[in-house]
């Protein structure tokens, strides 16, 4: 499953993924760079961005 907000990329397009619908098979719906929505992409569609690495901890003020 894809978190809400989950930045992807789909038939070229960079997006955010704004919905989801849970069915049989999940579908997402987008909201694509440019503006446009897109309703009913297959996860198999989606290209995920690769994990971020988390941020360098700051040091400690103790």
């Amino acid at each position: 499953m894809v978190r809400l907000g989950t930045p992807v990329r789909w038939s070229g397009h960079e997006g955010q993924v704004i919905a989801r619908t849970m069915s049989g098979e999940p579908f997402y719906d987008l909201r694509l760079a440019d503006g446009r929505i897109v309703h009913y992409v297959r996860e198999a569609d989606l290209a995920l961005p690769p994990e971020r690495a988390p941020a360098t901890p700051l040091p400690s003020l103790n």
